[in-house]
């Protein structure tokens, strides 16, 4: 009957209750308690809820409630003391805490509920009474249907209150352990998703899975907060009031945990885990969330539980997330103190062999592994988790496993589990190296300097058959990159397969007497040959190897077999006779690209051994090797073309694969090619001296303990290729020289040669010689080593080939060439090296070389390549540098060589020879001087260094100038016997001579300037005279001319060229030579050859760009001036082309001069330009020789005033002469004159237009004599025929007289369109008597009949020219327009004319010329009226009236005419803006 009370109370509970609803229930409740008929049941049910509404954020609410306590007592029957006990204590007026829930609720309800508890004066016994009271009524109250807010309140509550006042053990006991209960015997409600949950369920669980933590909360923790981290947030909480989360992290002391554990709270805990996903509390995903991702329960309750507890928590959450996929699981298992024993335990409870469920927990499994690498623990224990993910790799990797799960061979989640567990043992084996390594006696194998020794091994040291199981572990991860097939599956990706070769590497490093033994196995398993395959077996079933894979094999095992052989009795001739001797030289037929790569890879993997040495020696050996099982397979049978001694190549093979030794050195890396080819050549020379018979290989010879093979293996090799097993070759074997078979003898040739070819191969690199060169302490020294065996072997070498000449011995044709070759291979080493001593060493040697006096062949070859190899190497050295002292030194030298005197030579065929030697050594020494000039001479010219330059090259510079100028006079003596004399061979040399030095002294004056000045006039002579004798011979150019001359001509220009740039103010006495017949203006330098053509031109122009630019023009102009003379008066044929090209060079000058350089000698220029105008020429080379001479005089005008414009056009039109003048030479004066004026009139616009009015008179007159010559009127006829025969052969008395006519018209309409832009004053002009004098002779002109054999200037094709008459080009302006016509002149007067009155007579004499009965008369005046309406526009429209009777006759002429017509009405209509069709009627 009272249960409504309850109710009401608990409905006040709820988050989302309004204030004013509680509030009116509160009062409700209080009226109600009131009732006499109330007992204490009532009271004790709602104590609970009362206290928690003094946790609500309302004041108001919160004192109601504690009016509701105050009234509790009322109704409380007198026994129960408690309950009056604990409403007195909490509504106690004069305590504190009052007024504290009144003001904050939420945080004084701890406190109140810990007063309760421990207020002072209450006995132990009372005090477990009221806690047990309060926890049990919580449960009661969350065991009733609304009462979990309530009991989540005070749960909480009772947890802040602190372990005193309630402790964990007890909340657990009287109220966690049952209310846990009740969550997991709850059914899913299929009707009710998880997420439909009560807010007030899901804090009270939470609360509850709280205490699984295990966490205490001391009171310490809330007073001195020193040494404590305590983070505060602020959030909204599930009630929906602000609520307060704390973060407390410190040193360990910070906290504490329930000791022991309770067994019932970790049962609690693994049920949780076990519960179904499905679980509308879920369960295990919120312990998980709250209690075993903590670490407080972590570090502080789980290392205390016992193995098996710990492995039963381990194992549900790795089912949770492995089964139930629970990422959150996963994170709390990462983050649990495990070890070594923990993870033990978890394998042994997976066999990832049987289900990919187990396969994903090892995964996870060994990501966990992985992350707690640090703190796994002993090395006992970690040997033993490695050896239990052996197992499990095995398990997974077998083939009989796989084959019993799965049909389809391995999948992918198979090799992704063991690409997993190889990562996490190559971490473990990574990280614990030292611990699991086994112990090795002095110093691990190493000797003080980082090389490795032979160690000794004691039996109580040794690791030999101590840990079979490391043997069967490296067995397992060879088969893993594919070396059982057959047994162990191998893996697919390559990221597995290097793990698998890394970790058999580590697996070596700690034991490796028991994993050594395996590499070699492993490398012949994976490149595709047993090593129990005999070696005549040729029927080997091809395998597909895969390429990366085997690199990755090689770079793993080969450094970590060579470090670790020498324990397993194994050597480093071990791997290469076998390796090689199967692999990359096999007798049987193999892909040539495959073992190429592969050879590649084995170099790769031997650069990574660890010292400098053990890596040059190891890869010397490869390729000595190499050579000796090719020189092996030469011994094979001959096919019946095949001589048996043509050549001592490898016959059997390819030639891609014949010098595979090549590809090894190729892949060397530049720091170690000089000490490769240092045990080259120490092969090499123990070789010969067994070749010879002073030497034997001794018995005892073995490269056992060191990375470098013994010469005894090697030939070995050679003599029966390789071996395994009990058949390996050893030293005893091999008998002496002498005994060996013929086949034998040959393959021991073929090595020696192939090892001498290799040593100067390596040598020959551009690599071994830049880091030779600058070697410095080891790797100087390690060049002189070589040095000094080169010298050695070069004097053996020679000792023996001349001791078999002498003695007489036969010999084969293979000894024959054997002994021809290593000669000359020495010989070739040593050259090499001389480019790579260290520059003292280099130097001297060279000057040892230079200052013999051998004339014999040999001594010229070296002498001619060390030229060269100096000129190269002072190339690289720098002015300012230590060395560039020493190489100045050597000038001296190469000048000897420049002045070596070829007359002494023999005569006959040898004294052509010996010229010719001569002429390549002086020619090599001026090349060489040049490259010194370059580098040696500093880039400033005051200072001590380029003092010491000068007196260096001064001296050379003489020598060269003489040799330049005895060469010239030679060469030119022999051209002008025409070669009868001297040999042709000589000649050519001579000329190729000539030029070397041409450039050697090119190089010499760019770089000593104005030092050369002694030396000018034996330097410019012979360089002209030369110059003028090659334009003569390529005058009638041939091939053989062209190619000897052209290299000539080029050498010359470039040092003139240099000439004038540096010393132009010199020139002077010497500018008639350079512009003289034949010179520098020879047309044979402008003329096109096959080849070379493009640079001699430019060259030329480049030449005489720095004469004009830089030689004074007030001395270069007369010069010109005199030389352009000369060329027009000569009294034989004048070359037009190098008048041009004078021309040309005056022309430059004058526009990179300034005005005030030009006014001395502006006499001088135009009495050149007259002389050129004069110019009588043909139809060819008078337009170029005006256009030239306009270009010069245009440059001219243009640095000129107007002041000096006009007296300067008035003494060109005194030069004209009259206009009367009717001889040959007035016409062409008077043709230059009027073409002068066109281009200046074009050029200089209205600023010639005072210029033009002084010879207006003339150009009427010319205009007159046009009129009157072209413009004869006809006698009337009848019929057509007749007047047509006149129209087209009427003729004029003199041709000559008309040429200036269309230069004129040019000028004159350049002149009318200049004037018309600026306004047309100068066209009207003298009251409009100009405009009109011009208007009446062009109108005439239109009606002209002009004769076919005018001469005219046109842009017509012949074809074009052709069909077109002259009256079409002269007056209407076919092809004529940039040349001059009538018709274009007409319309520029009509623009310039500006107005309706002036127009009006030029428009009839338009539409007079329109109706005239010649068609073409017609044409070219509808063509003129087209042209003007076009250019003049609307204005012209005045006039459209008087023309459209006209135009509409036109209209029905032929076609073309009635074409222009229509454009002309087409114009009109749209000027005036409406149809003119009926004006047209």
């Amino acid at each position: 009957p009272h249960a409504p009370v309850t109710v009401l109370l608990h409905a006040c509970l709820p988050p989302h209750a309004s204030k004013e609803g509680i509030l009116r229930i509160l009062a409700i409740i209080a009226q109600s308690l009131t009732s006499p008929s109330l007992d204490s049941q009532v009271a004790r049910e709602c104590i609970i809820p009362t206290f928690a509404l003094l946790s609500h954020s309302e004041r108001g609410i919160r004192e109601r409630a504690l009016g509701l306590l105050e009234q509790y007592p009322s109704v409380v029957k007198k026994e129960d003391k408690i309950l009056s006990d604990i409403c007195s204590k909490a509504t106690d007026k004069s305590s504190p805490l009052r007024s504290m829930l009144v003001m904050d609720g939420a945080n004084a309800l701890p406190g109140l509920l810990s007063q309760i508890v421990l207020s002072s004066g209450v006995p132990s016994s009372s005090v477990v009474s009221l806690q047990k009271f309060l926890i049990e009524s919580c449960q009661s109250c969350a065991l009733n249907k609304n009462g979990c807010q309530a009991s989540a309140v005070i749960l909480s509550s009772m947890e802040k209150a602190g372990e005193t006042a309630f402790p964990l053990s007890k909340r657990w006991e009287f109220a966690g352990k049952e209310l846990f209960k009740a969550f997991l015997g709850m059914e899913n409600d299929d009707d009710e998703e998880p997420t439909s949950l009560p807010s007030s369920l899901c804090r009270l669980r939470d609360v509850v899975i709280s205490m699984m933590k295990g966490v205490l909360v001391n009171e310490a923790q809330g007073g001195d907060n020193d040494g404590l981290n305590i983070q505060i947030s602020i959030g909204p909480s599930s009630t929906g009031r602000r609520m307060r989360s704390y973060s407390i992290g410190a040193s360990e002391e910070s906290f504490t945990t329930l000791e022991p554990y309770p067994e019932d709270m970790l049962q609690a805990i693994l049920k949780a885990l076990s519960s179904s996903k499905t679980s509308p509390l879920l369960l295990s995903k919120h312990v998980v969330q709250l209690v075993l991702v903590r670490n407080s329960w972590a570090n502080g309750v789980f290392p205390k539980l016992s193995r098996k507890s710990r492995n039963d928590v381990v194992s549900a959450l790795l089912a949770l997330r492995t089964r139930g996929n629970d990422e959150l699981a996963g994170s709390a298992l990462h983050g649990l103190p495990l070890k070594s024993p923990d993870f033990i335990q978890l394998l042994e409870g997976v066999d990832a062999s049987k289900s990919e469920m187990d396969q994903a927990a090892i995964v996870f499994i060994t990501d966990c592994v992985r992350g707690k690498l640090e703190v796994l623990g002993g090395s006992t224990d970690i040997s033993k988790l490695s050896s239990k993910l052996f197992d499990q790799l095995l398990s997974l990797s077998s083939v009989e496993n796989s084959s019993a799960t799965s049909e389809g061979g391995d999948s992918g989640g198979r090799d992704y589990t063991r690409v997993s567990i190889l990562q996490t043992l190559f971490t473990i084996h990574s990280h614990y190296k030292s611990q699991l390594s086994k112990p090795l006696a002095i110093n691990d194998g190493r000797s003080k300097h980082g090389s490795a020794v032979k160690r000794k091994r004691t039996r109580s040291h040794s690791d030999a058959g101590s840990d079979p199981k490391m043997a069967s572990q490296a067995n397992l991860l060879v088969g893993l990159v594919g070396g059982n097939t057959s047994v162990i599956h191998p893996l697919n990706s390559g990221r597995g397969r290097a793990l698998s070769l890394s970790l058999l590497t580590c697996l070596c490093e700690e034991s490796p007497s028991a994993v050594v033994t395996s590499l070699l196995p492993a490398l012949m398993s994976l490149a595709g040959a047993s090593p129990t395959t005999s070696h005549g077996d040729t029927k080997t079933p091809e395998r597909k190897v895969d390429m990366k894979s085997l690199a990755d094999a090689l770079v793993a095992i080969v450094p970590a077999y060579c470090t670790h052989a020498p324990l397993a009795n194994l050597s480093l001739f071990s791997l290469l006779e076998s390796f090689v001797g199967k692999i990359i030289v096999p007798n049987c037929e193999t892909n040539e690209k495959w073992r190429a790569t592969l050879l590649d890879h084995l170099v790769d993997s031997l650069k990574l051994l660890p010292t400098k040495n053990s890596s040059s020696d190891a890869i010397a050996s490869l390729a000595a090797c190499v050579m000796a099982l090719q020189a092996f397979n030469i011994q094979k049978p001959k096919t019946a073309t095949h001589d048996a001694d043509s050549d001592m190549s490898d016959t059997t093979d390819h030639n891609s694969e014949t010098r595979l030794d090549v590809r090894v050195l190729a892949n060397t890396t530049s720091g170690v090619k000089i000490a490769v080819s240092l045990s080259l050549l120490q092969y090499a020379e123990k070789l010969m001296s067994y070749i010879c018979g002073l030497s034997a290989f001794s018995a005892g010879e073995s490269s056992f303990g060191n990375m470098k093979v013994g010469m005894s293996e090697v030939a070995a090799l050679a003599l029966r290729g390789g071996s395994t097993g009990e058949e390996r070759s050893t030293p005893s074997s091999v008998a002496a020289y002498s005994e060996l078979s013929e086949a034998q003898q040959r393959s021991i040739l073929y090595l020696a040669t192939n090892l001498l070819q290799s040593v100067r191969d390596t040598l020959s690199t551009p690599a071994s010689r830049r880091i030779v060169r600058k070697s410095k302490g080891d790797d100087a020294d390690l060049c002189l080593r070589l040095w000094n065996e080169l010298m050695q072997t070069h004097t053996s070498t020679l000792r023996a080939q001349h001791a078999k000449l002498a003695d007489g011995h036969h010999m084969n044709s293979t000894e024959k060439k054997f002994w021809d070759a290593a000669p000359i291979a020495t010989g070739d080493c040593l050259d090499s090296l001389q480019n790579l001593l260290p520059v003292p060493h280099f130097l001297a040697s060279v000057s040892s070389i230079l200052t013999d006096d051998d004339e014999d062949t040999t001594s010229y070859i070296h002498k001619k390549k060390i030229i060269k190899l100096l000129a190269d190497r002072v190339a690289e050295v720098s002015y300012d540098s230590p060395e560039a002292s020493l190489f100045l030194e050597m000038v001296p030298d190469l000048v000897a060589q420049v002045n070596i005197d070829q007359s002494t030579a023999a005569d006959g065929e040898d004294s052509v020879s010996s010229i010719r030697r001569t002429i390549v050594m002086k020619q090599g020494a001026l090349i060489a001087i040049e490259s010194f000039v370059r580098s040696l001479y500093p880039l400033a010219e005051n200072g001590k260094l380029a003092a010491n330059a000068a007196a260096v090259f001064l001296p050379a510079l003489a020598s060269v100038t003489k040799l330049l100028d005895n060469t010239a006079s030679s060469w030119i003596k022999a051209n002008g016997n025409d070669g009868s004399e001297v040999a042709s061979g000589v000649v050519d040399a001579q000329c190729q001579l000539l030029s070397s030095s041409s450039l050697c002294v090119s190089t010499l004056v760019t770089t000593l300037k104005a030092r050369c000045l002694p030396q000018l006039p034996t330097i410019i002579k012979p360089l002209v005279t030369s110059l003028k004798s090659v334009n003569a011979l390529l005058e009638d150019w041939n091939d053989q001319a062209a190619s000897t001359g052209q290299l000539l001509q080029l050498s010359i220009l470039k040092t003139l060229q240099a000439i004038a740039e540096t010393m132009p103010q010199f020139l002077l006495p010497y500018l008639p030579l350079v512009f003289s017949d034949n010179a520098l203006p020879s047309r044979s330098l402008r003329q096109g050859y096959e080849q070379g053509d493009h640079s001699i031109r430019t060259a030329v122009v480049q030449v005489e760009t720095a004469l004009a630019t830089k030689v004074q023009v007030r001395q270069l102009i007369p010069a010109l001036s005199q030389a352009l003379s000369r060329n027009l008066r000569s009294e034989d044929s004048v070359n037009w082309q190098e008048a041009c090209s004078i021309i040309n060079v005056m022309n430059i000058a004058v526009e990179s001069s300034q005005r005030s350089d030009l006014s001395p000698i502006i006499g001088k220029i135009f009495n050149g330009l007259v002389m050129a105008y004069g110019y009588e020429g043909d139809d060819t080379s008078r337009p170029k020789m005006l256009l030239n001479a306009n270009k010069c005089l245009l440059s001219l005008v243009m640095k000129l005033s107007e002041a000096q414009l006009r007296p300067l056009y008035a003494r060109l039109r005194e030069w004209r002469g009259d206009i009367e003048d009717e001889t040959e030479g007035g016409s062409i004066r008077r043709y230059a004159f009027w073409s002068l004026s066109a281009e200046l009139s074009k050029s200089l616009r209205s600023i010639f237009l005072p210029c033009l009015t002084s010879v207006l008179t003339d150009v009427i007159d010319e205009l007159e004599i046009a009129v009157s010559l072209l413009c004869q009127r006809t006698k009337k006829a009848d019929g057509s025929k007749r007047r047509r025969v006149e129209e087209t052969d009427g003729s004029v008395e003199d041709m000559d007289r008309m040429k200036s006519l269309q230069p004129l018209l040019l000028c004159l309409e350049s002149a009318l369109k200049a004037d018309a832009h600026e306004g047309g004053d100068w066209t009207r002009g003298d009251d409009n008597q100009r405009y009109n004098m011009i208007l009446n002779h062009l109108g005439k002109l239109l009606l002209a009949q002009v004769p076919k054999e005018i001469p005219l200037l046109s842009d017509l094709t012949p074809k074009e020219q052709a069909s077109t008459s002259a009256y079409q080009q002269l007056v209407q302006g076919v092809g004529t327009l940039e040349h001059g016509n009538v018709v274009g002149c007409l319309t520029a007067l009509a623009a310039a004319a500006g107005n309706e009155q002036l127009w009006k007579p030029l428009n009839f004499a338009v539409l007079e010329a329109c109706g005239h009965k010649r068609s073409e008369v017609r044409k070219a005046g509808i063509s003129c009226l087209l042209f003007i309406i076009e250019t003049i526009g609307e204005e012209y429209m005045v006039l459209l009236p008087e023309c459209l009777p006209v135009i509409s006759e036109l209209l029905e002429d032929d076609e073309e005419i009635a074409a222009m017509a229509k454009d002309c009405v087409r114009q009109g209509e749209e000027l005036l803006g409406e149809s003119l069709e009926d004006s047209l009627r």
